[in-house]
């Protein structure tokens, strides 16, 4: 075991430059005497930021290794470390010194105790070799009260006698892993999460696991959300000023009671549902029971609200007998092993949510989503064998890079699709820009294109929906995006408007998630609340003034995304909009969707959750007794016309005529189909009882998004799960697989006429995921823009021509992007491709001319996208110009990737089956019946050959193909290639020497 109290006594007294000698001897480095490096050729803004940097050591030559310690400009505890002048100074650093490897240490002048270790690893720039980008990996480190995690990170990076720079990097490399410090961190959390879920399961045997794990999981939410704010200094300590150890210091209190088992019902409870309700009573029995210290500080404890403090039926209510005191110990105090200190004090929490390049080596937001995606593999029974959920669900969570890529690349398309296609470049620039150079030339070119007031516009109101949203990581990405990108329209129009305002205007208006499992949805609103939390700076009084958290769980749904139904109706019709809504009930439409905006607010009491769920089920049924009193009118003037017929019928023994025969058959029928249709509304009506929560449906939990002018979302984003055929089932337990499946093909026939026919059903090996590609698209407005990250197997096997016809035929893909160089998700088996497309038609196919029209990139990248986010990369991508002619192809070769530019029409005819597998067909134009809710035009499908599509094996040929592969096509036509499984191989034809 490590000596940790070296280190920590060494770091207590890194407090000047003779302290930081000292600490690096400590830790075995060759310490020189202190070199001050010239701030001359800096910027200014350096310079102004910087009051001093010293070389501390030197190893090696040429590619060396430094240790560098860097004073910055502030003023004690007032002014803790920015990020911003860290990352300021590394930059320009960079430019006059890129080579070797370097670790920084900041501080800030005066009396601040704070220390950042920074370690820089630095990407190279994709077109100019001159500048270097870096990626920043911070720990911050207070010295008098390190935590046990930093302290051991510290003592990773001791040199003991090495004298490589190589192996000293590498040392640095592993210790400043942020996945070594998350692996860490889930398996904690995971063990005393299921020590607490059993202890429940023991003894609250009627309420099942399933309460137990979800108990369980708000319970440490609760508290972990504490150790966050504590950061932010809104918890006051025994000294009556702000406590970063808030809860350390709330549990010693508890144990000098030397009371047993009361802290989760007499103290926690309290300061959860009272404190942090503004409901705190300031009663006798509580100053009795608590120090003066911490009535203090309960008094004055932060108004939060926001649900996470609210008592929550079906949960909270059933539990019978409170968590005892050994268990919150191993939070607190005592961990497992008998070491000390428990979970949650031996990690550094932090509010800041990684960004781009950077991360802290801590516990913030985004590993939290990246723990709990992870726990689901968790089993509920006694957690021994059992089905791991987490790969039976298909949940692999994002990587960070990949969701930022993703975002920006739908917003870029989403902007033009509003602003024109010839700006596309400025947007690259504008969007994916980085550093402040990059972010100051892109907008001085907004300035000369007089596009700041369209911008402004365009960015407040996108509206972004994950349909498979899990922990919230795109919608956070989506967030810190656009909160970039407003906060400069802001500055540029000179509007004044704080972050948290800006933030939180964005989490109302413009975020939507939704998900199968409502512990991912609880996940999604933490981080989505700590969101807010990092950029609220508000004096005390300004914390008790009104509720800092919002109210999410009208933003954020637990429900299916794929299929809505109530009794035997199936809502996908309804939300398209073709269940006709009266004027009397699209005016309580929009008097809810007011109510709902005053809800997220959290100002208005009486104002519930529950309530506006009864509302929205309340009108849900009039609008479901709407359409049976249509149903029931139109039966009964069907049955008057069949009535009337028969009344006609000619005298017995006269033939009745072909016309009344054939009139009287469609009558029949037609009646017959609205009597089925009536008592699937009056089943479904049935169905909606009081007792029971109300289905999902789209239009009604988002109505201000489905009966707007422009209805449907801008931007459809996300990682749906991957779940292979055989594992498909119904997570909300409603139907068998087989039902479910049928249920699923039948709801897409209703969304897509066009496409599904009566006859065709998806393939039934087709994964899960492809469900969501063909619902979610269905989600779209008239310009929105779609991106999805999943498996590539659709690229290759036969169930994906499915999708791929669909796309052709209907759809507007526009990107496939695969990665040759590193994989998304390293701790699956998966190789995954990110798809940008537009909207669908619904009901007709498109004609070839526009097919011609929409061009598809195949885009192979040869290094990890985070060496290739670069404006310039998917600048050039775009640009048809650079496209060269190879062997029938148009590629595009970079260094960090090659594209392949095809379009719909080419490749729905390389699809094609050969004349003789399926007769060919000719359609004559048919007469188009305008698509309900969607204002284009669409093409009729007219004069085509209509072979079956049997697909194509576009990753193996257009992605994962070898360079040579186009060479060797292009140098003569003696070669053909053929696919070997996914692979393309390519043979020499030599039949006509053979024929010699």
């Amino acid at each position: 075991m490590p000596d940790l109290n070296h280190v920590r006594t060494h770091l207590s007294r890194y407090t000047s430059l003779e302290g930081a000698k000292a600490f690096f001897e400590a830790l075995g480095y060759p310490v020189m005497d202190p070199l001050p490096l010239d701030l001359e050729d800096m910027p200014t803004t350096v310079r102004e930021a910087v009051r001093s940097v010293v070389q501390l050591v030197h190893i090696g030559d040429g590619s060396s290794f430094r240790i560098f310690h860097v004073e910055l400009v502030g003023a004690g505890h007032a002014v803790p470390l920015r990020r911003t002048d860290i990352r300021r100074f590394l930059e320009a650093y960079y430019r006059h010194s890129p080579q070797g490897e370097n670790l920084f240490v900041f501080s800030a002048s005066g009396q601040a105790d704070e220390l950042a270790f920074v370690s820089p690893r630095r990407l190279p720039d994709p077109r100019d070799p001159s500048k270097v980008r870096l990626w920043l990996r911070i720990l911050q480190v207070r010295r008098d009260q390190p935590y046990r995690t930093d302290l051991e990170i510290l003592d990773r990076i001791r040199a003991d006698g090495i004298r490589d720079p190589a192996a000293i990097w590498q040392r640095h490399e592993e210790a400043f892993s942020v996945q070594r410090v998350t692996e860490q961190f889930y398996r904690d959390y995971s063990e005393v999460f299921i020590q607490i879920r059993d202890h429940l399961i023991r003894t609250h045997r009627g309420n099942g696991p399933e309460w137990a794990r979800d108990y369980a999981h708000q319970l440490l939410n609760r508290i972990m959300f504490l150790y966050f704010i504590a950061r932010k200094g809104w918890l006051m300590g025994p000294d009556g000023r702000p406590d970063r150890d808030f809860m350390r210091h709330f549990w010693e209190a508890y144990r000098q009671t030397g009371a047993r088992d009361a802290f989760h019902r007499d103290w926690l409870d309290v300061l959860l549902f009272e404190a942090f309700n503004n409901r705190w009573q300031n009663r006798a029995e509580y100053r009795d029971r608590f120090p003066d210290w911490l009535v203090s500080s309960l008094s004055q404890a932060p108004y939060l609200n926001g649900g996470l403090y609210r008592r929550r039926p079906g949960l909270d209510d059933r539990l019978g007998r409170p968590v005892p005191d050994a268990l919150f110990a191993l939070l607190f105090e005592r961990w497992a092993d008998g070491t000390f200190p428990g979970l949650f004090e031996r990690y550094n929490f932090t509010v800041v949510e990684s960004g781009r390049f950077d991360e802290e080596v801590a516990v913030d937001p985004e590993m939290l989503g990246m723990v709990y995606e992870r726990l689901v593999n968790v089993t509920f029974e006694s957690g021994d064998g059992g089905e791991d959920l987490r790969g039976a669900a298909g949940i692999f969570y994002t990587p960070r890079t990949e969701i930022d890529l993703m975002c920006r690349l739908a917003l870029v398309d989403w902007l033009r699709n509003h602003l024109g296609k010839e700006h596309t470049n400025l947007l690259y620039r504008w969007v994916f820009a980085f550093s402040e150079e990059e972010k100051r030339e892109a907008d001085e070119e907004v300035t000369e294109k007089g596009f700041w007031e369209d911008l402004h516009r365009l960015v407040r109101r996108v509206r972004v929906c994950d349909p498979a949203c899990g922990s919230g990581s795109f919608l956070v990405g989506m967030l810190l995006i656009l909160d970039d990108l407003q906060a400069r329209c802001n500055q540029a129009l000179g509007e004044s408007e704080t972050p948290y305002e800006r933030r939180k205007r964005i989490l109302q208006d413009q975020l939507y998630g939704v998900d199968v499992m409502e512990w991912a949805v609880r996940v999604a609103e933490l981080r989505l609340w700590l969101q807010l939390v990092v950029e609220t700076e508000l004096q005390g009084w300004e914390l008790k003034a009104r509720p800092l958290l919002p109210n999410l769980s009208l933003k954020l749904r637990p429900g299916d995304s794929l299929l809505q139904t109530l009794g035997d109706l199936d809502l996908s019709p309804f939300r398209r909009g073709e269940l006709p809504i009266p004027s009397p009930l699209r005016g309580r439409l929009t008097q809810l969707k007011g109510r709902k905006r005053r809800f997220f607010q959290g100002e208005e009491q009486g104002l519930t959750e529950e309530r506006l769920r009864k509302e929205e089920q309340d009108l849900f049924r009039d609008i479901l007794d709407h359409r049976i009193h249509e149903l029931r009118n139109a039966l009964a003037g069907k049955r008057s016309q069949l009535r009337s017929l028969s009344a006609q019928s000619p005298l017995p023994g006269m033939p009745a005529s072909p016309a009344n025969a054939e009139q009287r058959e469609h009558l029949e029928a037609e009646i017959q189909e609205l009597e089925e249709q009536l008592g699937r509304y009056q089943s479904a009506k049935a169905a909606l009882r009081p007792d029971r929560p109300p289905p999902f449906v789209w239009d009604m939990a988002f109505v201000e998004i489905f009966e707007d002018d422009d209805p449907g979302f801008d931007i459809v984003i996300g990682n749906p799960p991957y779940v292979r055929q055989e594992k498909i089932r119904d997570y909300l337990g409603r139907f068998d697989r087989a039902e479910y499946l049928h249920r699923l093909n039948e709801s897409l026939r209703a969304i897509y006429p066009g496409f599904m026919g009566g006859t065709r059903r998806i393939s039934g090996r087709a994964d899960y995921y492809l469900y969501f590609y063909l619902h979610a698209l269905s989600l779209l407005a008239e310009r929105g823009a779609f991106c999805f990250i999943t498996s590539n197997s659709w690229l290759d096997v036969d169930f994906g021509k499915d999708l791929q016809e669909f796309f052709l035929r209907f759809g507007h893909l526009k990107m496939i992007i695969d990665n040759q160089a590193k994989r998304s998700f390293a701790q699956a088996d998966v190789n995954t491709v990110i798809v940008l497309a537009g909207p669908p038609e619904r009901r007709h196919p498109l004609g070839e001319a526009e097919m011609k029209r929409r061009p598809v990139r195949f885009v192979a990248f040869r290094v990890p996208f985070e060496e290739a986010m670069s404006p310039v990369v998917f600048s050039e991508i775009e640009d048809e110009r650079l496209y060269q002619s190879l062997a029938g192809f148009r590629v595009l070769q970079r260094p960090e990737f090659r594209a392949i530019l095809h379009d719909q029409w080419s490749l729905y005819q390389e699809g094609l089956a050969d004349p003789d597998v399926g007769a060919t067909q000719r359609v004559a134009p048919t007469r188009r019946v305008a698509p309900a809710r969607r204002g284009r035009a669409a093409r009729a499908f007219a004069e085509i050959d209509l072979r079956p599509y049997a697909g194509n094996k576009w990753g193996g040929k257009y992605l994962r193909a070898p360079d040579i592969f186009f060479t060797i096509l292009e140098k003569g036509r003696r070669y053909r290639v053929f696919l070997y499984g996914k692979e393309p191989v390519i043979v020499e034809d030599v039949t006509d020497e053979l024929e010699d």
